[in-house]
């Protein structure tokens, strides 16, 4: 479609791969996108090239944001958006600052901005002091529209902010092969192996629930290491479970591999309590494959597991509560498949790329209209 025949223009700025997380992989489908009479200005940001840079400050990042607000300003001369869009940073100064600086210095050129919250843990970092909130009060109220993942996923909300609830979606296949009986009840970690998505807690808690299920079980950890000190720890608790737990070296998993992993694996256990969790696309892509859940009832989680219909959830750091869960639906294979299914049924009904891309459309559409 030529662009003279786009006839809306939005400026879209927000975090892309590398590094990849939830926020980056949602954004950069959001990027890929056309969308009919809308003409997209790309403004991509890539602060952090690795994990371990992620919210923390260097020179390259400073640099770098004062070439995106130069960016954004060219841009805006010569395209004339009358919408902006900005994925929020997450709760800490460094990704705070950038917002600051980004959204007071451009914001002024917009007649609308739309602010998308993926982070679950920036409103408990504006209400830790008064400064902090006055300034997220500045920089992302004043009339912004909010977009958040789901009604419990945290987002600040002020007065004259319109909200709108609209979940992550992935692509998935369009069907998996019948899960296989096998003899080994396998367990399936999936997500960036951070101690705080619960990888610590998901080793004891398998050690747990061994004793009191004797028969083989497969563990299989799949993500990246974040520091070289998690993973001296996490391999050493790895060593040390009981004999019937069979455990592969842990290593990340990306398209058909990850699909593979999901389709090959009786469960996904998620026992999150990561400071920035919220609506994990991870879960999604396990609902999507037909695998039930087992995560913590941490942050939007509970958006998507709907406890005892597509999963179980568990309180935060309850190895104990968590073996139980993995007992309990070790033992039922029938309560897996149901709650498979179910999940499966919510996935295509609401959690799909299209559904996403298409709540996306409506938002930016909404936006053009003046009022």
């Amino acid at each position: 479609m030529p662009p003279s025949s786009k006839s809306h223009k939005i400026l879209l700025a927000g975090v892309v791969p590398p590094p990849v997380h939830g926020q980056s992989i949602a954004t950069k489908a959001l990027f890929d996108e056309d969308f009919p009479s809308i003409e997209k200005i790309l403004i991509e940001i890539r602060s952090s090239k690795e994990l371990k840079q992620v919210g923390r400050l260097s020179p390259s990042k400073v640099f770098g944001l004062i070439g995106i607000v130069a960016l954004t300003w060219m841009q805006w001369l010569k395209h004339r958006p009358t919408v902006l869009y900005y994925t929020a940073g997450s709760g800490a100064w460094v990704p705070f600052a950038r917002d600051f600086l980004f959204l007071g210095l451009c914001r002024p050129l917009f007649r609308r901005t739309l602010i998308h919250y993926h982070s679950g843990d920036l409103v408990e970092f504006l209400a830790k002091s008064p400064f902090r909130s006055a300034m997220g009060k500045f920089i992302y109220g004043r009339g912004a529209w909010s977009i958040r993942l789901g009604k419990h996923c945290p987002a600040p909300i002020y007065a004259n902010t319109k909200v709108f609830d609209v979940s992550n979606g992935v692509k998935a296949p369009a069907s998996f092969p019948p899960r296989k009986v096998r003899d080994s009840f396998r367990i399936l970690f999936l997500g960036n192996l951070f101690e705080e998505k619960g990888v610590i807690d998901l080793i004891q808690a398998v050690k747990i629930a061994a004793t009191d299920h004797p028969s083989p079980i497969t563990l299989t950890l799949m993500g990246s290491w974040p520091s070289e000190n998690v993973r001296l720890k996490t391999e050493a608790l790895l060593a040390d479970l009981p004999a019937n737990v069979t455990s592969p070296p842990p290593a990340p998993a990306y398209g058909d591999e990850k699909w593979q992993a999901l389709a090959t694996h009786d469960i996904l256990v998620f026992p999150s309590y990561y400071r920035s969790e919220n609506l994990p696309l991870i879960l999604i892509e396990a609902m999507a494959a037909s695998l039930p859940v087992i995560a913590t009832d941490w942050r939007g989680i509970k958006s998507l597991v709907e406890n005892e219909v597509t999963g179980l959830l568990v309180p935060t750091h309850a190895p104990a509560a968590l073996a139980a869960a993995i007992k309990r639906l070790a033992d039922r294979p029938a309560l897996r498949n149901a709650m498979g299914a179910t999940a499966r049924l919510h996935y295509e009904q609401h959690l799909t790329s299209e559904c996403y891309l298409n709540a996306m459309h409506d938002v930016f559409i909404a936006a053009f209209a003046r009022s």
